[in-house]
């Protein structure tokens, strides 16, 4: 299992994968991202993007394919996160 690079912009509750616009992640094989290497990774934007080393299989890495990019990082970097789908629910006429 790999660990992820994780990210929340402001704690919305929309944490996704922290990648580059190709889609390629921050990841460590076995164990996960210590607090050095987050801050390394993400700078002065740390604080904002609540980081966290979370493990996903091939499996849930496929569920992350919406991309939002983040000015902070002059569009270059950005947050893969799940789609949300909308479920339509019968009022019952």
């Amino acid at each position: 299992m790999r660990y992820w690079l994780t990210v929340d912009w402001c704690n919305e509750n929309k944490r996704g994968i922290f990648c580059d616009r190709q889609g390629s992640g921050f990841w460590k094989d076995d164990e996960p991202h210590t607090n050095k290497e987050m801050v390394d990774i993400l700078g002065a934007f740390f604080i904002i993007l609540s980081p966290k080393s979370e493990p996903h299989n091939e499996v849930e890495l496929k569920q992350f394919n919406r991309y939002r990019s983040l000015a902070e990082y002059t569009h270059q970097y950005g947050i893969a996160q799940k789609e949300n789908k909308l479920v339509e629910v019968s009022n019952g006429e």
